[in-house]
């Protein structure tokens, strides 16, 4: 007697099924696992941003500012949407570094900036970081304190 070791067309159909099952279960949450990491990423990235300003400011022994930048990406501009236009180091009038604008994601800073001054200390500002479909714990909030150092921290939106 002869055996076939193949699959037959019904155990093909059941195992497609079982498998649109679980892929339908799973895209939900690996998509808000995405965004979660996409949040994390740019609250990381302003973070180091803000760190970076506070060293450059103790290095160059002079105030450097950390602001929401202009279209052209020339100068600071007022403003809290920080996504928009990205934001820039500057020192004096020469542009340091320039971060590019944020895709998918709302960022909220002060209107005008944080200034370090040249011993790293600063005004007291915060930022948040969110999805525009934010659920959850997908809140970002970084701060900076009147030392400069700055903390993150994850809430509700």
């Amino acid at each position: 007697m002869h055996y076939s070791r193949a699959f037959t067309l019904i155990e093909l159909m059941v195992t497609l099924a079982v498998l649109a099952v679980v892929i339908s279960l799973a895209a939900p949450s690996f998509s808000n696992m995405l965004q979660e990491n996409r949040l994390a990423a740019m609250s990381s990235e302003l973070q180091g941003a803000l760190q970076l300003a506070r060293s450059e400011a103790v290095r160059r022994r002079a105030n450097v500012t950390l602001c929401r930048s202009n279209t052209t990406q020339t100068a600071c501009s007022n403003g809290t949407d920080w996504a928009t236009g990205g934001w820039m180091m500057i020192a004096g009038t020469e542009v340091l570094k320039v971060w590019d604008p944020i895709q998918g994601a709302v960022v909220t800073g002060p209107n005008s900036g944080i200034v370090f001054r040249s011993n790293g200390m600063a005004s007291a500002q915060s930022w948040t970081v969110t999805h525009s479909s934010c659920t959850g714990q997908q809140k970002r909030t970084i701060s900076v304190n009147a030392t400069g150092s700055t903390t993150l921290a994850k809430g509700d939106c």
